[in-house]
Formats: C-alpha cells, structure tokens, sequence
C-alpha cells in the first residue's frame, strides 16, 4: 500500500513531498546520504525548493520508477541503493572535440569544490552564484559536487549559460559551464537546435530525433519505435526535459546515454548502441 496520497510526476516539487510524508526523508538518505544535508529542515538549502522528483532521481542515480517505489514504501532503500564506494548507473558524459573541461583549465576558469560545503553542512549555492556572475560571455566556471546538481544546472541555464557534467568517480560530479556570448555568429554545438518535425534525420554525429513539444508518452514510444526498428548504432535526442522513463527501457535495448546537455530551451540526450 502506497504510503504517499497522490500519483508522483517527474515535474513534482520534491518539497512538496517531504511536507507531505517527512519519513520520505528517511528513504531517500538511504539511496544517497547526501539527501540528509540537502533536506535537513533546519540547514536546508536554498536549492532544495526547486528540486524535481525527476531530478532527485538522478541525483539519487536510480531510475525514476524505482525512486517513486521507494518515496511510496513499496520497495526497500537496501535493494536499490549501492554501497559506498561503488559505482552508481547514472548517465555518464564523455569527452568530445573541443572538450569544454581542457578549455576551462587552459584558461584557469574559476574552479569551486563545493563538497567540503556540503560535507560542512554549508548552503554553497550563493558562491556559486556570486562566481557565475563573474563569468564574462563566452567564459568558463567548474564546479565539483558529490552528485549531478541537475537543479542548478536547470538555473544557470536560465541565466545564459549551457553545461557539460562528467562523473569523476563515486560521489564526485564535475560541472562545466558556460557563458553564452550572444555576438558570436559561427554556428556551434552548444546551442539550442531550430525544431526539424518529429521525423529523424542523419548528421556526422549520428541520427538526431526532435521530439520537443510532443505530449508524453508520444517522445518515448518514438524514441523506442526508431531504436526497435534497428539500423542505427547512435542517436541524438533533443527533448524538453530530461526523460527519466527513457534510461531503464534503453538499457533492457542494451543503449546508454553518453551525455546530457542542459541548454536554454532544450535538453541534448546524446545514446548509443552498447558494444
């Protein structure tokens, strides 16, 4: 028997739910402990009001179904959660042409490791504001984190700036943003996409499919339907938000995501065929 009284939604305020069910808490520090410190009502972070349920699951690296069966007490913290010290199967992202993370160090881009904060019991979501506002157009900041902070690349890339998350080893995310320089005129591929229909279409980086503004679950059956029908080994998706419900189905398909970028009007989900 579900222990919540409402149906949960990717786009549903996790505060909402805690307020709702506090022994919630409980079970989402037992899928990642750094859900104590983010939640904890006395030291709760500025952060933690704009946390989706789609995003708490990847900040808890598990799949959105199985984040909802925790929440609602229908499935043990203890068969979904992964010790310390272990891998996590979260979207990995992986270098690329032009790798934003070498360009960042080359240029000796503000750098902040935010886990000590954390750790410390500390809200670090001021200086990261405060050093984003020092990022001149075009410029770089890093960020190191103990988890994908998915919410706060959701605000930055409302304030201009595009990011790149990489997963350095367990409980350790680095975050690559950077600033939109609105004077460039030279196509790049950080940038938004014009919307091309809902049929796919081929490019050098592999079979692209826009399925923006589509009304769920039409984006995933098409993304199934284009997988399912074979000849394609990559695929890159364009999307509205992250498709949490997507992960474990292409991993029953034997795909993995490579990359997701958070732009400003869009969502990148780079796939493809395992080896």
């Amino acid at each position: 028997m579900s222990l919540l009284p409402h149906p949960l939604t990717p786009d549903m305020l996790l505060v909402d739910v805690i307020t709702e069910h506090p022994g919630a808490i409980d079970r989402l520090t037992g899928l990642n402990p750094a859900f104590a410190g983010l939640l904890d009502q006395p030291r709760r972070h500025a952060m933690t009001g704009q946390i989706r349920l789609g995003e708490a699951a990847r900040v808890a690296g598990v799949s959105f179904e199985a984040l909802c069966r925790v929440l609602q007490g229908e499935l043990p913290t203890s068969e979904v959660a992964h010790p310390p010290g272990t891998d996590r199967p979260v979207p990995m992202e992986r270098k690329t042409v032009g790798d934003w993370f070498e360009q960042a160090e080359r240029l000796s881009a503000p750098h902040l490791d935010v886990r000590p904060l954390l750790a410390s019991g500390q809200d670090p979501f001021a200086q990261v504001m405060s050093m984003s506002a020092r990022v001149p157009a075009g410029g770089f900041m890093v960020v190191d984190a103990p988890f994908d902070p998915a919410p706060l690349r959701r605000v930055l890339a409302g304030k201009g700036f595009t990011s790149q998350g990489r997963q350095i080893g367990p409980a350790h995310w680095r975050i690559c943003w950077r600033r939109e320089d609105p004077t460039e005129t030279e196509p790049v591929t950080d940038k938004p996409m014009p919307r091309h229909g809902s049929e796919p279409w081929n490019a050098a980086d592999g079979t692209h499919l826009d399925v923006r503004g589509l009304q769920p679950p039409e984006p995933l059956t098409r993304v199934l339907d284009l997988i399912d029908r074979g000849g394609i080994d990559r695929l890159v998706l364009h999307h509205d938000r992250e498709p949490v419900f997507l992960y474990p189905m292409l991993a029953e398909r034997g795909w993995s995501c490579l990359s997701v970028e958070h732009l400003q009007g869009e969502v990148r989900i780079e796939l493809a065929r395992d080896a």
